[in-house]
């Protein structure tokens, strides 16, 4: 109970402390003129503010339900390295290919990017119900790009929705997940032991896993 309480005092400073940023995406938000200017702060920062208060309201509910549905069976470390690695990953790819692209903000392209790879983590691991949730995360990446506006954008007020950040975000989780897994096949040893706690948290309630522990 004690863990709990502290858990959900840390996610409600977090949430207050993320709250407070949305008023100042002139300072935070991905703008490439500002980048070209030595604001480099910005391609991390861009991911955790919003058009507006609807844009926001939006990726956190999303981001809470990936968390409660899938992202229990991860350590808080890795979710930490994974999303500021992917964050400068995700700037730095909309930065070399999408030139005209001026600005861009939001957490969307992030969650893409942490689904598509802790997806393959956890298949790898053994739990290949995370297959689908890839499948399912390309699907939609693939409707996006076909031109099909998603079924939220309307829910967003004025909000603008950068399709090629879900599309980077996308292309950056799945190649980082890709490469970790061919690396881990090399270690007969470490993918036994992964194997082996992933058998051990099978059928997790709300995200294929049961037990306590993160797996990764």
């Amino acid at each position: 109970m004690r863990v709990h309480r502290r858990s959900l005092a840390i996610a409600a400073v977090g949430a207050l402390g993320l709250l407070a940023l949305q008023g100042y995406p002139q300072w935070l938000q991905y703008d490439r003129q500002q980048l070209l200017s030595g604001e480099l702060w910005r391609v991390w920062t861009a991911h955790i503010v919003h058009t507006n208060l609807a844009h926001f309201a939006l990726n956190i509910a999303a981001a809470l339900l990936i968390y409660r549905f899938f992202f229990r069976a991860i350590s808080l470390r890795a979710l930490w390295v994974s999303a500021l690695l992917f964050s400068a990953l995700i700037s730095a790819g909309l930065f070399l290919f999408l030139p005209a692209l001026d600005w861009y903000n939001g957490l969307s392209g992030l969650l893409h990017a942490m689904v598509a790879y802790f997806s393959i983590r956890l298949a790898a691991a053994g739990a290949g119900v995370y297959w689908l949730w890839l499948c399912a995360l390309w699907l939609k990446v693939a409707i996006e790009w076909l031109g099909h506006s998603p079924v939220y954008a309307s829910l967003g007020g004025d909000m603008n929705v950068i399709t090629e950040a879900h599309l980077a975000g996308a292309v950056t989780g799945t190649v980082a997940g890709l490469v970790v897994w061919f690396f881990r096949q090399r270690k007969p040893g470490e993918m036994a032991n992964a194997a082996a706690r992933c058998s051990c948290e099978k059928e997790r309630k709300g995200s294929g896993f049961k037990g306590s522990g993160p797996l990764l």
